[in-house]
């Protein structure tokens, strides 16, 4: 994966065929279980959290809560396409029953990664090597850091462009400059 160096409309086609791709996952997600998702400020925490909320959405067909926060800066051409991607991501939690452990996190990534396999998104392309980035690398920046990524996009590219280990240094740095590694 390292020293891909995509141009801005390469990557720009990337973010957009990747997006209508979680989306359609998503979509298929909602289709499956009977109700959708909504951005929210308040979600469920932890797998039985997640659980609990699609129980209560089964029952309710109400929309399941996603975390709305952190949108704005990702591999995703819009924060309701990070929306979607939260919701298709916290369902497979709760389906394959994975906790958010570093190795159950790896194990949910596998997931979608495969999905984007049989969608043709294989290893070589620059949307798999963004969803990559997007699952697993942030699951090890969250592993190594016990902190959330803030710039998302950022990250992303520096995963593509150089490796897990420069991207998690590269978004230490920015966290400590910016203010928000607390």
């Amino acid at each position: 994966m390292p020293d891909i160096q995509p141009t801005e409309a390469q990557l720009r086609m990337a973010r957009l065929r990747l997006s209508v791709f979680v989306r359609s996952e998503a979509l298929a997600t909602a289709d499956e279980l009977g109700f959708g998702w909504r951005a929210s400020t308040v979600t469920p925490s932890g797998l039985e959290g997640l659980t609990e909320e699609l129980r209560s959405c089964h029952v309710s067909g109400l929309p399941f809560r996603v975390l709305r926060d952190f949108s704005a800066d990702t591999i995703f051409n819009s924060a309701s396409t990070n929306h979607a991607m939260r919701f298709w991501h916290d369902t497979r939690h709760v389906w394959i029953g994975a906790d958010f452990s570093t190795e159950a996190e790896l194990e949910v990534a596998s997931c979608h990664l495969a999905r984007a396999r049989a969608e043709g998104f294989g290893p070589g392309s620059l949307e798999y090597a963004l969803l990559l980035a997007d699952t697993v690398g942030q699951t090890l920046y969250v592993a190594r850091t016990k902190r959330f990524v803030v710039r998302q996009r950022q990250f992303a590219l520096d995963c593509v462009r150089f490796d897990f280990d420069r991207a998690i240094e590269r978004e230490v740095v920015r966290a400590l400059v910016e203010g928000s590694a607390s």
